[in-house]
């Protein structure tokens, strides 16, 4: 009988966490002693982004780390080599099912606590012009655009296409525009670098992610440059 009711716990508790992964995305600073206030107001294309900002007695290095980890467990897109090029650490990472971009940016101060800087982004709030990022694959739906400090991106769904449809869409047109594959999924032309995303989505439909960035001119020569 004990046997019987430590496992109904057990698959209850299971269950409670299944459904917490669920719920909307919620940020989790280390060690958080003070909330500051964020002056001004951050868009992406047009789109206002929710800001806040707090003081944390956590080195910046672990806080890094912990928000990278976090990213990942939610299952959201993280672009390759995602901190190299940038003076401050800092790092968007997109939830493709939602189309919501999440950005922090870590800043050391003086006196050895971390001020970390985050921005939240309801990329369906805005419908964006044709994008100037990257050709996008005709009948595409939910086309939204962002450029943000840390990166541009290019996200839409299409419906009735395959991952394969895709990727051949932008070997062929990206190839026309001068950018070489480098990497399945990953185009350079001079320091300009646009990464391919590809996934299922609900329905028939496909998601389609494109981010750019500028990359230094040594790694412009090598695609496997950390």
């Amino acid at each position: 009988m004990r046997a019987a009711w430590v496992l109904g716990l057990l698959l209850a508790l299971g269950a409670g966490e299944a459904a917490a992964q669920r719920l909307p995305f919620t940020w989790d600073v280390p060690k958080v002693v003070e909330e500051l206030e964020v002056p001004g107001v951050m868009r992406a294309d047009g789109i206002p982004v929710k800001l806040r900002s707090v003081r944390s007695k956590e080195r910046p290095e672990v806080i890094l780390q912990h928000m990278v980890d976090r990213f990942q467990a939610w299952g959201f897109y993280i672009p390759p080599k995602r901190t190299q090029w940038l003076r401050e650490p800092q790092l968007t990472a997109l939830d493709t099912d939602r189309l919501i971009s999440y950005t922090f940016v870590i800043q050391p101060n003086p006196d050895g606590t971390t001020t970390v800087v985050l921005g939240e982004a309801n990329l369906r709030e805005k419908k964006p012009k044709m994008s100037p990022i990257a050709p996008v694959f005709p009948g595409a739906k939910e086309v939204m655009t962002t450029d943000l400090e840390v990166a541009r991106s290019l996200t839409y769904v299409l419906p009735g296409k395959s991952s394969p449809d895709v990727e051949g869409f932008y070997r062929k047109e990206l190839a026309q525009l001068g950018y070489t594959q480098v990497e399945p999924g990953l185009y350079r032309r001079g320091t300009e670098e646009l990464q391919v995303v590809v996934r299922p989505a609900k329905g028939d439909q496909t998601s389609v992610v494109v981010l750019s960035r500028t990359v230094s001119v040594e790694n412009s020569h090598s695609p496997h440059a950390d």
